[in-house]
């Protein structure tokens, strides 16, 4: 595997449909590596590339009210984030969601996953949401260090979740949105660092 290269030779854009394959094959890599000592082996060995670019699909949808933010390297996505609107009952319409982050396992560490996750929240700030959140397996350590050090803290919620008969404990993260200004029409809401 080649070396990941500084985050700088990384460029930031809004996911398009026809991203849904590269997205999938992120999504599936990252749980791979990610879970791979969380989740049982038989629910990470039946992940389909093809099944997630599917379901990738119709959330990159023009008409989706979610966004897909990919970071791109040499032409090839090497790490997203998915944002929206939340789907937790207990929360009102002025919350926002960062539904996913996933980076290929070998960019780690490089800075990819910080300029997703920041181009993922200003995307929801531009949209006008007041407070962000997002659900995260308690026990991915290498995630909630990730998030400590980004300004998001449990909020108190909890839910569990099972895979393939492995049932799993997820905690609630929430933080405030960036300040941002929103971009002029048809600017690039995030640009790659000069």
């Amino acid at each position: 595997m080649g070396s990941p290269g500084p985050p700088g030779d990384v460029t930031v854009r809004e996911a398009g449909p026809g991203d849904a394959a590269a997205v999938a094959r992120v999504h599936v890599e990252s749980w791979r590596g990610a879970y791979a000592d969380l989740l049982p082996r038989a629910v990470l060995d039946g992940l389909s590339v093809e099944r997630r670019a599917v379901g990738w699909a119709r959330t990159l949808d023009p008409s989706s009210p979610e966004r897909v933010v990919v970071a791109e390297r040499d032409d090839r996505i090497v790490g997203f984030a998915h944002v929206g609107p939340h789907h937790d009952s207990d929360l009102d319409t002025h919350v926002g969601a960062l539904s996913a982050l996933y980076v290929e396992p070998g960019r780690w560490g490089s800075g990819v996953g910080a300029r997703v996750h920041d181009a993922g929240l200003e995307r929801l700030a531009i949209d006008g949401y007041g407070r962000i959140v997002l659900w995260m397996l308690s026990t991915n350590r290498r995630a909630a260090a990730f998030y400590r050090r980004r300004g998001w803290v449990a909020d108190g919620r909890l839910r569990l979740q099972q895979f393939g008969g492995t049932v799993v404990l997820d905690r609630r993260l929430a933080r405030r949105p960036p300040a941002v200004r929103p971009p002029a029409a048809g600017q690039i809401f995030s640009r790659p660092s000069q």
